[in-house]
């Protein structure tokens, strides 16, 4: 209990150095101008769905006419339901999502102690790879992005599997499945960062163990509720397919957004991790005290998650210098690609460099797991002192404090008007932007001003806008709103139109 007080205040501590003013000006402070901004109103508009019953789960203003137009994004629901009983003290959409990444990033380091507790045995080696592992530039690189960044359910499902292929438990089965099923109703990309993790460690265990492992019938009838949860919160998902059959991320896409091979050490503020990763395999060599049988079986499948996670990671095809790596003018394939095309869901992500966070949760176990021999030959004054050393190392790489964006929650005097009108009412408000022109970040800005006025926007942004929205706002911005593109919107419902801070019918 002492180690789990001590990293929680270890982390709150240095969480203050990297954030200040996000603990001391929660209702104003966002870590980023766009992103931080849209993730804040999905958490708070789908708290308003939850205390709404007669509103869909997936139903958000952005995007009107469509409806259950939260499928374009994560739902995070998990968060927005744990910070649900916040709302009886705070109105303010900052302080939630704030509220979000301080529970959360606390969690995620107390999370991933407990997982290298289990597999370690020893608190203080334990103690290095937490550290290492949340304070990493890998993981705080994410910060805008709390569905990447909020992380603690993926050590926490890791945990219960290890105990559950120990014990053979239903409770620790039923545990990790709520984990997994919490994540997957935060985020579908995470949930598969959970999946692909937990599908190498059994196998593994399968390998190393040399036993055929099945679930018997009472676990088979433990996991079947969860599964009937997982299929409800994808089926709006897949409905949404057979609407736009073009829901789909291209793979260019993916290939522009995945991490070219040096970049796994250059993107991202991550040296100390690198170091201590690298040096703990020198240390191990020359250390005449060895890892525990079992200790040395858990390395194995998170050296293959490590290597797994840091393919993914490089997407579809090879990249080195921002080039596509080509031989014979042709690019190299990888494993990705295949995924891309196999794996339901692959197609509507765009951002294959995240899967580096998995790969750094697993190097921090690696180097934990190499260093508890040496930690337990040293005085604990000499491991507390690497410890104050590292942290400090990792803070001073972080750069404190951690740029925060001001922003004024309260919407211009135009809002007021707006609210007042009918129910039924869609507004479009000008100028429109898409998620690739500059200055998109107003439309993030005014889909939290739509938790005030409660109208449904012809506006939106989001991670997919369906190809006849495009096609549309690319004809307003080209040629104004002409009789013939007023004609269209009305036939769409839009009713009135909002510019220059001045409501009009449209």
């Amino acid at each position: 209990m002492k180690y789990k007080i001590i990293i929680l205040l270890i982390s709150l501590a240095l969480l203050f150095l990297l954030l200040p003013q996000h603990l001391l000006h929660p209702q104003n402070y966002l870590p980023d101008q766009n992103d931080s901004l849209l993730i804040t109103y999905i958490q708070n508009q789908v708290q308003s769905n939850l205390l709404s019953p007669q509103k869909s789960l997936y139903f958000a203003h952005f995007f009107a006419p469509f409806k259950n137009t939260l499928t374009y994004s994560e739902l995070f629901l998990t968060s927005s339901f744990l910070t649900l009983p916040a709302k009886l003290f705070t109105q303010s959409p900052l302080v939630i999502y704030n509220l979000n990444l301080f529970s959360g990033f606390l969690l995620t380091a107390l999370a991933s102690y407990l997982l290298i507790l289990k597999l370690t045995s020893q608190p203080l080696p334990s103690l290095l790879g937490s550290l290492l592992f949340t304070f990493s530039g890998y993981h705080l690189s994410y910060l805008p992005h709390l569905q990447v960044f909020n992380l603690y359910l993926l050590p926490l499902a890791l945990l219960f599997l290890h105990y559950f292929l120990k014990s053979r438990r239903p409770l620790h089965l039923i545990l990790f499945l709520v984990s997994f099923t919490a994540q997957f109703a935060d985020s579908f990309f995470t949930s598969y960062l959970v999946f692909f993790a937990s599908a190498i460690i059994l196998l593994s265990f399968i390998k190393l163990k040399r036993s055929s492992f099945f679930l018997n019938r009472q676990s088979l009838l433990l996991i079947l509720p969860f599964v009937i949860v997982c299929l409800f919160l994808v089926l709006p998902y897949l409905k949404l397919h057979s609407t736009f059959p073009n829901v789909y991320r291209p793979i260019r896409d993916t290939a522009h957004f995945s991490l070219g091979l040096e970049e796994i050490f250059t993107k991202y503020h991550g040296t100390t991790l690198v170091a201590i990763f690298s040096a703990s395999f020198l240390f191990s060599r020359f250390c005449p005290k060895k890892l525990k049988p079992n200790q040395q079986t858990h390395l194995y499948p998170y050296y293959l998650i490590l290597f797994f996670s840091l393919i993914m990671s490089l997407g579809p095809v090879l990249k080195f210098s921002q080039q596509t790596v080509k031989i014979l003018g042709l690019p190299l394939p990888l494993p990705y690609a295949l995924f891309y095309y196999l794996f339901p869901g692959f197609k509507g992500l765009r951002t294959p460099g995240r899967w580096i966070i998995l790969a750094s949760l697993a190097a921090s176990v690696i180097t934990s797991l190499k260093l508890t021999p040496l930690f337990s030959k040293l005085k604990n004054k000499t491991v507390y002192l690497f410890l104050i050393l590292t942290s400090l190392l990792l803070i001073l790489e972080a750069k404190p404090p951690l740029k925060s964006y001001y922003f004024n929650p309260t919407p211009p005097p135009v809002y007021q008007k707006v609210k007042s009108l009918p129910p039924e009412s869609i507004i479009l408000e000008l100028p429109v932007k898409l998620w690739n022109m500059e200055n998109n970040q107003i439309e993030s800005l005014r889909s939290l001003y739509s938790l005030y006025h409660q109208k449904r926007r012809f506006n939106g942004y989001s991670g997919f806008a369906p190809q006849d929205w495009i096609v549309l706002v690319q004809r307003i911005n080209k040629k104004g709103l002409t009789p013939e593109i007023i004609s269209q919107l009305k036939s769409l419902g839009i009713t009135h139109l909002v510019e220059d801070n001045q409501l009009k019918k449209l």
